[in-house]
């Protein structure tokens, strides 16, 4: 597999340091996500790698993800999703969202289902996920990380739902992780808004379970902490995990289910003007100054 002949090739190649140590094998890619080994192998860290374009979620990094995810060797037993640059992921790719704008309701259905799936795929692995959030997320960016397990951020990273603001609803399950982990009320203001908070709220209200005070920190913090799983027994935690999981399924709803209601919807939306007019705008001010289109992470704070 190719992925396997990459780690191979840089195993022999290259290694790199972190925090004063020769810890992990790192996997050199001119893909959108690239992958290193932890932990003598037992670690994975996948990471988003546009930092030009803000880690903005495209078709492309999703088919890099699910091939990283499918080709996940088999001595690996947890994995940090991290990404690249100054943000974690600013969501939807505007590329992208404009291609729906003007497709049909039935195909952005269908679009919109695989491009859940290909983030999604990170759950099939069965082993403990863990977002190290170093940098903002936004839309998008922020359900793919809701969709692990854990997630560790920093004082003063910052996290929004901005779907609100372009008339769009959400998807990757964000209906259904958002709730179950910050209760149905938060869930509403921060969806319905569009607002943007910072790591300590955000640790406060549970949407991550762990906040350092520098973004340096974030990624070896989760890196340690999948280091501590890892090293206990594999059997109790693979069934825990699937306890839990379970556990999820039992006391919310199904996420095929939801993933299908948050594709119909989405398709809705788009048929709708207000995405047109969003995506135009933005188009439209970023032209008038001579620049590529980056989302922006600007909004009111609380």
């Amino acid at each position: 597999m190719i992925l396997r002949k990459i780690v191979q090739l840089s195993a022999r190649s290259r290694s790199f340091a972190r925090g004063g140590a020769d810890r992990g094998v790192r996997m050199f890619s001119e893909r959108s996500v690239v992958f290193n080994l932890e932990d003598s192998g037992k670690v994975g860290v996948v990471t988003l790698n546009k930092p030009g374009r803000l880690n903005a979620m495209t078709v492309s990094m999703g088919q890099d993800f699910e091939t990283i995810m499918k080709e996940m060797p088999s001595t690996v037993k947890a994995v940090v999703i991290t990404a690249e640059g100054r943000a974690f992921s600013a969501g939807g790719d505007l590329r992208f969202l404009e291609e729906r704008a003007n497709d049909t309701p039935i195909n952005n259905a269908e679009e919109m289902m695989l491009f859940y799936k290909r983030y999604l795929s990170m759950r099939d692995l069965g082993v403990p996920l863990i977002s190290a959030i170093n940098g903002p997320a936004v839309g998008a960016g922020l359900g793919l990380a809701m969709a692990t397990d854990i997630r560790i951020s920093y004082n003063g990273c910052s996290f929004s739902f901005n779907y609100s603001r372009v008339g769009l609803h959400p998807g990757l399950a964000t209906t259904l992780f958002t709730p179950m982990l910050i209760g149905y009320e938060n869930a509403y203001r921060m969806l319905l808004t569009g607002d943007t908070i910072n790591g300590t709220e955000a640790k406060k209200l549970g949407l991550i379970s762990q906040c350092v005070e520098k973004k340096e920190q974030v990624l070896p913090e989760a890196i340690e902490l999948a280091s501590r799983i890892v090293a206990q027994p594999e059997a109790g935690v693979v069934t825990m995990l699937q306890t839990l999981r379970e556990s999820q399924k039992v006391a919310h709803r199904n996420i095929e289910a939801v993933l299908r209601r948050e594709a119909d919807a989405q398709a809705q939306c788009y048929a709708a003007p207000e995405l047109a007019e969003a995506v135009a705008d933005a188009k439209a001010k970023l032209s008038a100054k001579g620049r590529v289109f980056r989302p922006t992470f600007s909004s009111r704070r609380h």
